[in-house]
């Protein structure tokens, strides 16, 4: 149970890390004005925290 919470804890805490980079990059004055590389890594960012939203809702899963 203390393992689901954690995961479920997590899993919340990725997605609003998630939703705040998605409102920046659909921001055009953000993805225009930035230096592409400033943009580049706000994607990667955007992308770790997707990763990691799915791999601890397939542990999640397991789990249950």
């Amino acid at each position: 149970a203390a393992e689901i919470a954690r995961l479920e804890k997590e899993i919340e805490k990725a997605k609003s890390f998630a939703t705040s980079i998605e409102k920046k990059l659909s921001n055009e004055k953000f993805v225009s004005g930035a230096p592409e590389a400033v943009v580049n890594a706000e994607r990667v960012k955007l992308a770790t925290q997707q990763d990691i939203i799915a791999k601890n809702q397939k542990a999640l899963e397991e789990l249950r």
